[in-house]
């Protein structure tokens, strides 16, 4: 095209822009920009501004923000569209703060912002349950005369779902029949605007309202009033699309209501909705809870003639099926087939597969399960934990202490490991050392822990007659006691990393493990007889 003379203006340009950002292609649109630059064409706001939504939809802010900058320095000063662009960005982040200090630089360089600018930052302070800055925008926005639209109240539904005030939201959704966008004032928490909202346009519910509600209703098992709703929105002409068919059929397949299930998706089929991923999803987790495996593989079947492929919310589905109803052989036929068509495993699919082999007693093929996990997930906390847990379940202690002392070494944190149980278990197999050796381990890589672990160990030495070595440890468990780590993990080459909250059962003074249960009176009289050796 531009051989043939076609890129010559800055619309064409511009087009350009816009069709290799809409496919993701940011460098090549930083190669046009160059190009632009180089011919001499001098770039206008809507240039920017596509350049804007390119990098904030990649979530590069800090490029979308250095981006105005750059505008700004070359006379092309941001507009509404700029300005919402970039709030958009941070709101999708999580980042309300920063959006809302975007909001207040709008308004002071004189641009100010529309209903869309708005509705997207009382979303997400929704989203994040700042209620009262959500109520102030709502009335900043009738102040300043904004359009209020269905968009602005159904943010407020949600909203007001999201954070249990579900009977408000039922009665917002009445009165925006009757009295549109003032019903945003009426009967809630907001009531302090009164009537007084204006400029506004009509404010009627549409499917996006009515799924919003029945998906609050049916989470909360009010399935029939959710029902109702439905009969009421098809009364209001409403056309439902497959959103609202698939959370009922979820719904009924939680219940343990399959044949509820199946009916609704006729029914959705009937109104010309066709089947999604997430329909077979929610039937699969429902069969899957009636262990009924044959009927899933029949859907699985179903879902390659129609073209629908599983993803990893699918697979996990139907493997924690199988693996529930014992077809553990299955279950990793179905892992092998995730690999083939290059769908990565997430940890949790591991987590399933790991508890199912080591509640066989499979430990040698957990093992290599777990290697196979740590290759694709990574060496994750959750993955050591979960397996040093199941192997002491299953009376592994070798493989356990191994487990937990290469967790010690990744300066993995205590709390989700058992490691009191395993100390305790190692000393009632009278493997005194190993468990000796894990205490001094903690110790020596600066973790904060339970003193109460030392119990175990000093109560077997001195049951096993070593007396010296039981004064000794509870001489140590005093030193360790007094120092009142602040953290279960607090040093790695001298530094500190991670401050975290001491994990104990109770008191952080030695003296108060004396007062407590935990071990048996002969570890009692041992650290009582240290204690008086220290006065």
């Amino acid at each position: 095209m531009k051989k043939d003379g076609n890129f010559t203006t800055l619309e064409s340009y511009n087009i350009w822009l816009l069709g290799l950002l809409r496919n993701g292609k940011l460098l090549d649109a930083q190669l046009v920009l160059d190009e632009m630059v180089a011919e001499g064409i001098e770039l206008n706001s809507y240039s920017y501004n596509i350049m804007m939504d390119g990098l904030c939809r990649k979530h590069m802010l800090l490029d979308a923000r250095r981006l105005m900058d750059l505008m700004i320095s070359n006379g092309v000063y941001p507009d509404t569209v700029t300005y919402s662009t970039l709030l958009h960005g941070y709101c999708s982040k999580g980042k309300v703060f920063e959006a809302k200090g975007i909001l207040h630089e709008m308004i002071r360089n004189g641009c100010y912002p529309n209903t869309y600018t708005c509705n997207t930052l009382l979303h997400s302070l929704w989203k994040e349950g700042r209620s009262l800055e959500a109520e102030k925008m709502l009335q900043m926005m009738n102040e300043k005369c904004y359009q209020l639209d269905t968009v602005t109240c159904n943010i407020m539904i949600n909203g007001l779902c999201r954070n249990g005030k579900l009977e408000e939201a039922i009665q917002m959704l009445g009165e925006m029949w009757t009295d549109g966008p003032t019903s945003l004032s009426k009967g809630n928490s907001f009531a302090g605007l009164a009537n007084s909202i204006h400029n506004v346009s009509k404010c009627t519910p549409d499917v996006v309202t009515y799924t919003i509600i029945v998906n609050a209703l049916c989470k909360v098992g009010r399935v029939e009033e959710a029902k109702k709703k439905f009969v009421e929105m098809m009364a209001k002409n409403l056309r439902p699309d497959s959103t609202i068919y698939d959370t009922f059929i979820l719904s009924f397949c939680k219940q343990g209501k399959i044949s509820s299930a199946f009916r609704v998706l006729k029914d959705m089929e009937r109104n010309g909705c066709s089947r999604t991923l997430k329909n077979y999803n929610s039937l699969i987790l429902g069969l899957g809870g009636k262990r009924q495996i044959f009927e899933i593989y029949g859907l699985m079947d179903e879902m390659r003639e129609r073209g629908i492929y599983p993803y990893i919310y699918t697979y996990n589905n139907i493997i924690s099926a199988l693996c529930e109803g014992g077809k553990t052989n299955d279950a990793t036929s179905l892992l092998h087939e995730m690999l083939d068509k290059g769908i990565s495993p997430k940890v949790s699919t591991f987590k399933i597969l790991i508890k199912a082999f080591c509640k066989s007693s499979d430990f040698k093929l957990t093992f290599e399960l777990f290697e196979v996990a740590l290759s694709i997930c990574g060496h994750k906390e959750v993955l050591y934990s979960l397996m040093c847990n199941e192997f002491l379940a299953g009376g592994q202690l070798f493989e356990a202490k191994d487990l937990f002392e290469a967790s010690l070494d990744r300066f993995f944190a205590l709390k989700d490991f058992m490691y009191k149980d395993l100390i305790d278990k190692l000393c009632q197999s009278e493997r005194l050392d190993d468990a000796d050796y894990l205490l001094h381990k903690l110790i020596d890589k600066g973790y904060g822990f339970d003193h109460s672990s030392f119990m175990p160990v000093i109560d077997g030495f001195s049951k096993s007659g070593n007396k010296h070595r039981a004064d000794e440890l509870a001489k140590r468990m005093m030193e360790f006691a007094s120092e009142d780590r602040p953290a279960d993990r607090t040093y790695q080459n001298g530094k500190r990393i991670f401050p975290r909250k001491v994990e104990n059962d109770g008191g952080s003074d030695w003296q108060d493990i004396i007062h407590r249960d935990g071990g048996s009176g002969i570890a009692l009289k041992t650290l009582k007889r240290v204690q008086k050796g220290w006065g």
